[in-house]
């Protein structure tokens, strides 16, 4: 029987991370469901054996080459046989089971994209799921993180409690439809890293399917946030976003959004 959940999971030089998600997720998940660990490690011919052995939840894809974080997903996903897709990076920790937004996707096929709610160790809402960037939201942005010195910016006129339809979410954890990922043919690889998951969203909601902040599920994530201290990560943050607004638009012309809350 094909499994009806995919998890994806990036791995870059982070086996305990994987280990610890992928623990995470045995404990919580039953039923039918597939781990793929996807990894741009480059590793040799022995450590891939000893790899394969040591870790037997999961399967794993190894890359030819370090292509980046969109590069990795996708060659995981093209060996995902679920009806349900996740994209999860390897620093995720489960804290639940995923059943409430399996069925959320089920009795909603209008919705292409879902996410969790995201908290950090000690147990602060993470800003996970945000209004789209155009390049003064961009400039306003940095400012309140370096005046505040904020990790973590809220929107204020969101309830992280609500079921609700957002512009987009960060990729460390989202849930896709089938049908969402076969429209899209899945993230753009041309991003190395960051905003490769803004893109897709975008391109999601272009195919007429909306996307949901589901806060019922939570997950233990923070990031590291590499940009700000690393001007190598800088620089790439910000070449990624150029290619966004050249495709997207750099002031509007985002695909529009619903606003809508769920009761359940």
């Amino acid at each position: 029987m094909e499994p009806s959940l995919s998890i994806v999971i990036v791995e870059f030089n982070r086996l305990d991370e994987v280990s610890q998600s992928v623990e995470a997720i045995r404990r919580h998940l039953s039923g039918s469901y597939e781990i793929i660990v996807s990894s741009n490690s480059c590793y040799d011919s022995a450590a891939r054996e000893r790899i394969v052995r040591k870790y037997t939840q999961a399967t794993w894809v190894f890359n030819e080459r370090n292509g980046g974080f969109a590069y990795a997903m996708n060659e995981g996903l093209r060996r995902a046989k679920g009806d349900y897709l996740v994209i999860m990076n390897s620093d995720c920790i489960l804290n639940s089971d995923l059943d409430g937004m399996v069925a959320f996707m089920k009795s909603h096929p209008d919705i292409g994209a879902i996410a969790p709610q995201m908290r950090d160790v000690e147990g602060n809402i993470q800003d996970t799921a945000r209004p789209y960037v155009s390049l003064p939201r961009f400039l306003f942005r940095q400012l309140r993180r370096v005046l505040g010195h904020k990790n973590s910016i809220l929107n204020p006129g969101m309830d992280y409690s609500r079921v609700q339809t957002v512009d987009w979410f960060i990729g460390a954890f989202i849930m896709v439809s089938r049908a969402a990922y076969e429209k899209t043919g899945g993230l753009d690889d041309g991003y190395f890293m960051y905003a490769e998951d803004l893109d897709w969203c975008s391109r999601i909601r272009q195919q007429g399917l909306e996307l949901v902040y589901y806060p019922k599920t939570t997950i233990t994530y923070k990031g590291t946030r590499r940009a700000r201290t690393d001007f190598r990560y800088a620089k790439i943050f910000v070449k990624s976003h150029l290619r966004y607004w050249r495709k997207f638009g750099f002031v509007w012309g985002y695909p529009g959004r619903e606003a809508r809350f769920f009761e359940e």
